[in-house]
Formats: structure tokens, sequence, C-alpha cells
């Protein structure tokens, strides 16, 4: 073979199609049993991604690899699927590594080339190979960053929940660090929640909130403020004893709220509000 560019190494991939899937599963198969694929499931998609990359060699347009490719395109819903289903980076990128090592083999025992010419082969082959897995690696990467993202904001929305306790009361617990976006967060929902039930009472609990220091207590008093403006009062539960001297030590006190220890006094403090109360039957 006199001379061995990409049309030949698209006519190459063609004449040993199955050899290549076979090789190129069962080195894939050893990093990915362990999530659980079936043969039939990975061998459909790389039939798919081979013919892809084929089809680039046969147009010379493998060295691009630019948006809107259709091996470019594949490889971006396949390394999405990737990222959904938890499997690592590593072997997500092995898999188009895995490649490279199946064709040089099969090149060094099907063809018959110079040092000159096999060397230059394997420079295309890698100078390929080594973009896809960039593309690969980056699609795998901005999956898994926006699946991050959704859980992030999913765990907060249930971080911060309003519970309609009785008419006109509501109560928002509070667990964990409390910083500049989950304030916002738990401000907008508490006026959400005060305007849509005509709440005149909210119980603030903050018995699990780990760290009372000044960027917290600023963050609450505005909240109580905000609610204020919309007619309901504010009844704070569950500052530790040792929130509390760090909060005096720190000059910040809560005049103006209505705290009480425990959420069993908040309750029954935010009842007494409404002039009521639980009595034994």
């Amino acid at each position: 073979m006199p001379t061995f560019d990409f049309s030949s190494l698209s006519l190459f991939i063609v004449t040993y199609r199955e050899e290549i899937l076979q090789r190129w599963m069962r080195q894939v198969m050893i990093h990915w049993r362990r999530y659980g694929i079936s043969e039939a499931e990975l061998r459909q998609q790389t039939v798919r991604l081979l013919e892809a990359i084929r089809a680039a060699f046969a147009e010379g347009t493998a060295w691009e690899a630019t948006p809107g490719q259709t091996v470019v395109t594949l490889l971006h819903a396949l390394s999405a699927e990737r990222a959904k289903a938890s499997y690592s980076p590593t072997d997500t990128a092995l898999y188009i590594f895995s490649l490279k090592s199946v064709l040089r083999e099969l090149l060094e025992e099907q063809t018959e080339m110079s040092l000159l010419a096999f060397s230059q082969v394997l420079g295309q082959i890698d100078r390929v190979i080594d973009r896809l897995v960039m593309i690969s690696f980056d699609a795998y990467t901005e999956s898994r960053e926006r699946i991050i993202a959704q859980q992030s904001l999913a765990l907060l929305e249930l971080s911060t929940p309003v519970v309609r306790l009785w008419d006109r009361i509501l109560l928002l617990p509070l667990v964990g660090v409390i910083d500049t976006e989950r304030a916002r967060q738990i401000t907008e929902r508490l006026l959400e929640a005060i305007a849509l039930y005509e709440a005149t009472v909210a119980i603030l609990d903050v018995t699990g909130v780990p760290i009372m220091d000044t960027s917290v207590a600023g963050h609450l008093i505005k909240t109580v403020a905000a609610a204020r403006m919309l007619g309901a009062q504010i009844v704070m539960t569950g500052i530790s004893p040792e929130g509390a001297q760090t909060l005096v030590k720190l000059g910040i006190n809560f005049q103006d709220v209505i705290t009480r220890a425990t959420l069993r006094a908040g309750v029954a403090e935010g009842l007494r509000m409404l002039n009521k109360r639980v009595t034994t039957l």
C-alpha cells in the first residue's frame, strides 16, 4: 500500500469492521462491566460511534472535529449519558482511547508498511483520537456540572421548606449553613408563603443552624424586616446557649424580635399572638 491517508483508514475500518468492534468492546467491557451495561447496549453505541468516525475519515474532516459534525454530536450525547449514569471521567475517556490501541494492533497485523509510513499513520490516528477524547471529556464535564447544579438547587429547595402550621401561622425550620444565596432564597420563600396564606405569624426555627455569627444574624434580621413589611410577626426559636453568647459578644441582639428557647415554646407563643391556645380535652 503506497499511501495510507484518511480515505485508506476509512476503507480499513470497513474491511475489518467486525474485528475492530469485537476487540474494542472487549477492552471497554473490562472497565464498564461494573456499571451494569449489557454487551448489546455497548455494541449498539460502539457501532454508531465507529461508523461516525469512519465517515469522518472518508470525508477527510476527521482532524477538524468541529461542532455539528456527526461524530462530535454523537460523542456529546454518549458522554452526557455516561455522566448521568455516574461513570467515572477516566472510564469515559478510556472508551475512545481504546480504539487507538485496537487500530494500531490491526494495522500491525494486517498491513505491510515501512516504519516511516507506519509512524505517519499512527500520527494521524493519534491526532484524531486525542481530539475526540478531549471533546468527550469536555462534554462529560459539562454534563456533570449541569447535573450537580440541578441537584444543588433541589437540595436548596428541600432545605428551606415553609410549613403551614396553623391558620395564619407558618413554620420555617432552618438546617445547615446560611450563606448569601441561601438567605436570599429563605427570604423569598417566606415572603411568598406569607402572601399566599395571609399569615400574621411566622416561626423561624434555627435549631439546625450550626453557626450563629454576624453574617447569619444579618441575614435573619433582613428576613424579619421584610416579613414585617407584609404584616407578619416573626418568632425566632432554637438559638443555642453558645450561639446566644456569641451574638452577645459580637454586640448583636434581636431586641425587636420575639425569641423563644425551643420550638414548642415558639409555637405556643404564635398561638397566643392569635388569641389561641392548646388545651386538654
